[in-house]
This record gives structure tokens, C-alpha cells and sequence, in this order.
């Protein structure tokens, strides 16, 4: 039943569903995490202090724990 749906809606083998919401809150988080990178980059030039190398890991591990965690599966037919 999923392949006929799928094939119905021009959808290939490697094409998946998903809740857009889940989507953009990987989205998210994920800018979020760009966005430390950058500033533990920036932090980090020149010589920092060990306080500030401690302080640019956990702004960088703050934001890099919720996409660790985020999972996004496919939605399942719903039989209809």
C-alpha cells in the first residue's frame, strides 16, 4: 500500500515523509548550532584563557545536546 501511495504522489524509493514540525525544529536547532560554532570559533582565535576555552565548550555543548537528542522518523500511512 505505501509503495502504491508513494508512487501516486511521484515520490522515488529515497523520497520520506515527515512532520514539518519536527522538521523545522530540527531546522532549528540546527542554526542554533551553526550559530555556536561560529562563536566558539571566534572565541577561540588568539590565545583564550582556560575559563574562556571552558565557557566556549559548554555555549557549544548547550547548543549541540538538543540535536543530538532530536529524532524525526517517517510518517506512517495511515491506511486511507
Amino acid at each position: 500500500m505505501a509503495r502504491k501511495f508513494a508512487a501516486a504522489h511521484g515520490l522515488g524509493d529515497d523520497d520520506v515523509i515527515v512532520d514539518r514540525l519536527k522538521l523545522e525544529e530540527l531546522q532549528d536547532a540546527l542554526y542554533l548550532l551553526q550559530a555556536a560554532i561560529e562563536d566558539v570559533d571566534n572565541d577561540l582565535t588568539g590565545k583564550p584563557t582556560a575559563a574562556e576555552v571552558r565557557t566556549a565548550l559548554g555555549w557549544l555543548l548547550d547548543n549541540a545536546r538538543p540535536v543530538a537528542t532530536l529524532r524525526i522518523e517517517p510518517k506512517a500511512d495511515s491506511g486511507s
